[in-house]
């Protein structure tokens, strides 16, 4: 088996701090592959105005490919058309693996002729070195179909927690929403909808990285906006899918939806002008059929915050506990 770890890379300001968080990226997924499996490692930079110093990465299993700047989910699709892997796992150029933790996932996905594995993610605040692991191994699931999984648990939708089948992605056209943020929200709902053979472990294998020049992590009010309104053509592109697919069986590809429903105006009530924004969105799902609120199979706590929801008092308290948990 052969994995092929796509790395997006980015960096407009010619950032030697991104450059030395890209080389521990790819330092760790070669560290973690060598000796487990046959691997390549592709880095596909974004566009960025200087190509980075990969001096200290002289190994043959690197690839460095530039394309035009088209976001994260186009260096995505770029890697998947260039991957020559049997699975794919995608790494962010700030993120890392912890030491020897891909290899148990290997390991269960061929014994258990998985299409799917997925793992745990920890966070670290450290940008200039790894953090190890202390003892302990991963314990998976027995398999499932990915719609099984959508149907008992919140699917988190970060791409990066998984080992992907490449015929998976393959086989049913799978893409990346390209110049868009929340490309991971689209993609991997459609992603298990497909899987027959799902096995997942908590067990940290991927370190995310916090910093405050990350995209995520930018409050600014444009860039606020912009999510929002691309969570709204998120949900209008799982609406349309799922109606291609209406005689399949989708009550976990549903469930999905109308989490990420909640999820975005969770995220509204943490927005500065939220008392102006809420209606709007609450509009807008209601327009798309998603408001009032699909409770169905969806957890308790969730029918509390669609009560509140409901008049100014109730949303007034949510936006102060989503204001303190952000």
């Amino acid at each position: 088996m052969k994995i092929s770890v796509i790395v997006p890379y980015y960096n407009p300001e010619n950032d030697l701090n991104t450059e030395d968080l890209l080389i521990r990226a790819v330092m760790s997924a070669l560290n973690n592959l060598k000796g487990v499996c046959d691997h390549e490692v592709l880095i596909v930079d974004d566009g960025s105005p200087y190509e980075p110093d990969l001096d200290t990465l002289s190994d043959p299993a690197i690839r460095y490919i530039r394309r035009p700047h088209g976001m994260l989910g186009a260096a995505r699709n770029t890697g998947i058309e260039n991957a020559t892997g049997d699975v794919i796992s995608f790494l962010d150029a700030d993120d890392y693996y912890y030491p020897g933790a891909l290899a148990p996932c290997i390991k269960a996905m061929e014994q258990n002729s998985a299409d799917l594995v997925g793992f745990g993610i920890r966070t670290t605040k450290s940008g200039n070195g790894i953090d190890r692991l202390s003892s302990g191994k991963p314990v998976f699931s027995a398999p499932m179909t990915g719609d099984e999984y959508m149907c008992r648990n919140n699917l988190y939708g970060s791409a990066c927690r998984y080992l992907i089948r490449s015929s998976l992605i393959r086989n049913n056209g799978l893409r990346f929403v390209e110049n868009a943020f929340i490309e991971d929200e689209e993609f991997v709902p459609r992603l298990f909808f497909y899987t027959w053979r799902y096995i997942n472990t908590t067990f940290p294998v991927y370190a995310y990285y916090i910093h405050s020049g990350s995209i995520i992590t930018s409050d600014s009010a444009q860039r606020i906006e912009q999510k929002s309104d691309h969570t709204i053509m998120a949900l209008k592109s799982l609406l349309q899918f799922r109606d291609e697919h209406i005689h399949e069986p989708h009550e976990g590809f549903d469930r999905k939806i109308h989490t990420l429903a909640i999820d975005h105006l969770r995220r509204t009530l943490r927005r500065i002008d939220w008392r102006s924004a809420l209606p709007q969105q609450m509009d807008t799902l209601r327009q798309m059929g998603l408001y009032p609120l699909h409770l169905h199979g969806i957890p308790f706590k969730f029918w509390i915050f669609a009560g509140l929801t409901g008049n100014r008092p109730g949303q007034y308290i949510l936006h102060v506990i989503e204001f303190f948990y952000k």
